[in-house]
């Protein structure tokens, strides 16, 4: 069963939320409405017995033969992090 929960309620009741956890539900949160993230149980397995890993039919020998263009801009991405964080 998957559960619900805002993130106000999920930290004023997070044992009785981890309490469902180990009883097997999911708990996804949500912040404003907008799920931001799942509380699952723990498995021990290993993730490809729990998830679907599809390869791909193609193989990955056409990645080499992409061209990518290159840029002449260097741009510090730090830089430009800093200068984003004085505006705010």
């Amino acid at each position: 069963m998957t559960i619900s929960v805002k993130v106000g309620d999920l930290k004023n009741n997070l044992s009785a939320y981890l309490r469902k956890v180990r009883q097997g539900d999911i708990v996804t949160i949500s912040d404003r409405d907008n799920p931001i993230g799942k509380i699952i149980p723990y498995s021990s397995q290993n993730p490809e017995e729990i998830f679907d890993i599809i390869k791909p039919t193609g193989g990955y020998d056409g990645l080499a033969k992409l061209a990518f263009s290159t840029s002449s801009i260097t741009v510090s991405a730090v830089k430009l992090l800093l200068e984003e964080r004085k505006k705010r």
